[in-house]
Parts: C-alpha cells; sequence; structure tokens
C-alpha cells in the first residue's frame, strides 16, 4: 500500500470513529435542536464557537443551513438510542416522532437546492473545510470525554457538632470545645497562572497582514476586491477562533467576526452599480408595451408586475426569475396571454386557473381571455426556484 493510500485510509478511520462515537445532542442548554452544544459539549470545545461556524457556514453559500439540517436529523438526541433518521427506518427508538422527521427531511429540499445554486466550487471548498474540521476534532480531541452541562457532584462535609471547634467538627474532645481556634497558618500567594498564547492579537496581526498584502497585490490582481478582502480576513478570523477553542482564547475575535460577517454578506448580496441583482423587489404598472422589460431577475425577493394598464393591441414579452421569494402578475381581462410558469425545487403554482404545488411542478397553456382571440398578445415565462407563482386576470 502506498502512502496516499495509507493516508487516505488513516482519514477514513478517523471519521468512521466519529461517527461511532459521535456527538449526542443535549435537551439542556441547546438554542434550536441542540447540534453546536452537542458537538461542543463532545470535544469539550467553547459552543459559541461552534455557533459562529454555523453561522459563518450559512453565510458562506447557505452551506450552514443543510449541515444543521443534517446534524439534526443524524445525530441521536440525550436519552435516544438512535437519531431521529436511523429511528425513521426502524433501527430503534428516537424521542422526535416521525412526521418531525419527514418534515425536516423535506426542509433540506429547498436549503440544499438555495446552497448548490449560489456557486459549486463554493459549496465544495466549503464542505471540503468542515469535513477537515470534522476530521481535526477527531484525530485530536475525539480522546476525550464528553463533557456534561451538570457540575461535578461533590462529597458531603458532616457538619459539625454545635459549640466544637472547626479542627474537631465531630466534638471527639469536648473538654476543648472553650479553647480558641488555632491561629491559621499563613498561606504562600497562589503562582500565577502561566498566560497562555494571545491568540486574539496573533490573529489580528496576520489578518492586518493579509489586508495590507491584499491592497498591495491589488494594483496588479483584479481578483483582490473588498468583498474577496473581507473573505479572507474572515478566513483567518475563523481559523483564530478554531485555534482558540483548543487553547481558551480568542473570543473577542466573534465581536469582530459578526459585522464583517454582514457586511460581506451586503457586499456581495446587493449590487451597488445601482441595479440590483441579487437582493432586490420590483413593483411595476407600466403603462406602455415599451415600458415592460424584456426580464425580470432577482435572487432574493418579489416580483410585483400588473399590466392591466397596457393597450389594447401590441405585443409583449417577458420572463420573470427568483430564486426564493413571490411572483404575481395581473393581466387585462380581454388579452391573449400564452404563459408558463414553474417552481424548479418547492412552490406553489396558480397560473390563470392552473394550479400546482410541491417540488419541481409547471403548469402551461394559453388563455384567451373573456372576449376570445384578439387584442394584446402577452407572453410571460416564470420561474421560481423556491416561492410563490402567481398569473391573475382581474
Amino acid at each position: 500500500m502506498s502512502g496516499t493510500e495509507k493516508a487516505m485510509q488513516g482519514v477514513a478511520d478517523t471519521l468512521r470513529e466519529f461517527w461511532a462515537h459521535r456527538p449526542v445532542r443535549p435537551r439542556a442548554g441547546r438554542k434550536a435542536g441542540g447540534v453546536a452544544t452537542g458537538i461542543a459539549l463532545r470535544f469539550q470545545i467553547d459552543p459559541v464557537i461552534v455557533r459562529i461556524a454555523f453561522v459563518a457556514l450559512a453565510l458562506s453559500g447557505g452551506v450552514g443551513v443543510p449541515l444543521y439540517l443534517a446534524g439534526w436529523l443524524l445525530l441521536p438526541e440525550e436519552g435516544d438510542e438512535v437519531s431521529p433518521l436511523e429511528s425513521l427506518i426502524n433501527k430503534g427508538h428516537s424521542s422526535m416522532s416521525h412526521a418531525q422527521t419527514v418534515l425536516l427531511g423535506v426542509l433540506m429540499f429547498p436549503a440544499m437546492a438555495f446552497t448548490f445554486d449560489s456557486g459549486g466550487f463554493q459549496v465544495a471548498v466549503t464542505l471540503a473545510a468542515a469535513v477537515a474540521c470534522i476530521y481535526l476534532l477527531q484525530k485530536n480531541r475525539g480522546h476525550l470525554q464528553p463533557a456534561t452541562t451538570l457540575s461535578d457532584s461533590v462529597t458531603p462535609v458532616t457538619p459539625p457538632v454545635p459549640g466544637a471547634p472547626a479542627w474537631d467538627p465531630l466534638g471527639a474532645a469536648p473538654f476543648a470545645w472553650d479553647l480558641p481556634e488555632p491561629t491559621p497558618k499563613p498561606q504562600p500567594p497562589a503562582p500565577r497562572p502561566p498566560r497562555g498564547p494571545r491568540i486574539g492579537l496573533m490573529t489580528l496581526g496576520v489578518a492586518t497582514l493579509v489586508v495590507a498584502g491584499s491592497a498591495i497585490a491589488g494594483a496588479w490582481a483584479p481578483w483582490f476586491t473588498v468583498p474577496h478582502v473581507i473573505g479572507l480576513v474572515l478566513a483567518v478570523l475563523a481559523a483564530g477562533l478554531l485555534l482558540g477553542s483548543f487553547t481558551g482564547g480568542g473570543r473577542g475575535l466573534i465581536w469582530l467576526m459578526i459585522p464583517l460577517s454582514v457586511v460581506g454578506f451586503g457586499m456581495t448580496a446587493i449590487d451597488f452599480d445601482g441595479s440590483p441583482s441579487n437582493l432586490s423587489s420590483y413593483n411595476e404598472k407600466p403603462k406602455s408595451v415599451t415600458d415592460v422589460r424584456d426580464r425580470y431577475e432577482t435572487s432574493v425577493g418579489s416580483v410585483q408586475l400588473d399590466l392591466r394598464d397596457l393597450p389594447d393591441s401590441g405585443s409583449v414579452k417577458t420572463a420573470i426569475e427568483v430564486e426564493l421569494g413571490e411572483v404575481q402578475v395581473r393581466v387585462p381581462k380581454n388579452a391573449d396571454v400564452t404563459y408558463r410558469c414553474e417552481a424548479s425545487s418547492i412552490g406553489e403554482l396558480d397560473c390563470l386557473g392552473k394550479r400546482a404545488e410541491g417540488s419541481s411542478v409547471d403548469v402551461s397553456g394559453r388563455d384567451l381571455g373573456e372576449n376570445g382571440e384578439g387584442g394584446l398578445q402577452i407572453e410571460l415565462d416564470v420561474q421560481a426556484s423556491v416561492g410563490e407563482v402567481k398569473v391573475l386576470r382581474d
């Protein structure tokens, strides 16, 4: 067996060991499903670090959402025999009902559709980084016993007999009850604990170097834009938090990561050149055929298009595409409408009397209106990945 094969075998063995001794979702101290808290207790790290990691993954193409749902389905709850998904296939008992398990499984589909549609390369890299983190945790801290949220039991102290001195709590020498307490010996001052590594300062220093290096490199490489530099800084801060979770420092980096994550998400979700394309809404009521755009497109938002004020003659052709949101188109009573409505992931359609709902549904047809054929010609192509689509005539 070659060195590469041995390395891959070692990684596989470590991941199998992680599964065999996987975290347990606690009933106390959790915020939602207990996935982050369970991971933190299993590897004895700060649960805040794990929660921040899931938030960062959610902002990185949405990967954190399906990963958290997968953990909810695959990690058993405290006191259960198996995980909810294993219970669904009759491998043991879980306190989560089958209906709740199915609901979580259904939610995985829109979460994964939104994630993988945001960019295949980014999602692949983020998933690889998540698997690498799991591998490193199991490799370095898998030998630790899971922590508990309950305090350790303390041996009860026998209460002293009334009147007995502290050095004779059982009162075995009654003649000495009236004697004064012995003067305690002066204790030497406790040694100052050794100062741990300054993970926060080290991480900030590396982040500063990244910003300075990016500013210099930006003069020759156009890739170093502000959103990309923010992404690099967030990666450095995340690495500092991960290292701090093992050494007990760096928690102050969280308060820098949160605003940077919000700014980075806003800069990548909104096009600041004046024509928002990723996070926007449309509410238009054109008066003439030329006022109707050829295409309305947004990633997250809604499109409200009212065509009832258009003239009774001419032709209109437009396409509407929404990744996550709502589309509503109103057409005149007498217009001839050729339409196609689709929800590629999951959604609800109501297009001129034709309805459908569920996963990957579409309806199409031609509606001539109240006066039959003739008049304004409208051609609609409406697509939504996750959301609601309506084409109404009133």
